[in-house]
């Protein structure tokens, strides 16, 4: 249930991973590390044309049990929520700004 929510994945996608136009997210894996995301968003120019991107977030420290994967997850959207109704911390910090990101694959078919 906690990996399916769409809201907290949609604003993960958005605030977290920057991503436009935002169709659909699923979680495709979670490890001790972090999570994997597939992220498919309508092209700017062609609103037809649909992209599926890959990211993997990382956990800011090992997670070693289902309760503690949770609890990342959960900081995780946390602070997407926060980015989005503009919360700071206080420090000039932006919500999220260091928690790893790469985009791991690419949809190139245009």
């Amino acid at each position: 249930k906690l990996l399916t929510d769409g809201d907290d994945l949609m604003m993960t996608a958005t605030e977290i991973l920057d991503v436009a136009e935002v169709e659909k997210v699923r979680v495709t894996g979670v490890d001790r590390l972090g999570m994997d995301l597939r992220v498919t968003r309508r092209m700017p120019r062609r609103k037809n044309k649909l992209l599926t991107d890959e990211f993997r977030l990382g956990f800011r420290i090992p997670v070693i049990s289902v309760e503690d994967a949770k609890s990342e997850v959960l900081k995780v959207f946390q602070e997407a929520w926060e980015k989005k109704n503009g919360i700071t911390w206080g420090d000039g910090e932006v919500p999220g700004a260091d928690i790893p990101v790469i985009k791991t694959a690419e949809d190139n078919l245009m």
